[in-house]
């Protein structure tokens, strides 16, 4: 092994609401996966964002809190 960690491409996080949000970073076709209400078992993402959409204009759901946000900034300019 070399000593990197593996990097994280799916994290979850709970609103002021009570409701617990995610989303997933799909490498392959460079696309973040938005997930809404995970606790239903609702199954498939609600919505997508590009990679570039993302890191040029932030997230566009879901108002990830600020640890969580900087991980996937990390990620996405990772695989990017």
């Amino acid at each position: 092994m070399d000593g990197r960690q593996p990097l994280n491409t799916s994290w979850m996080w709970r609103t002021d609401d009570g409701e617990v949000w995610g989303l997933s970073l799909d490498a392959e076709r460079a696309l973040v996966e938005w997930f809404d209400g995970i606790g239903c078992a609702c199954g498939d993402s609600f919505a997508v964002q590009t990679f570039a959409d993302f890191l040029q204009t932030g997230p566009r759901y879901g108002d990830p809190p600020a640890d969580v946000l900087a991980e996937i900034y990390a990620s996405l300019r990772a695989l990017s």
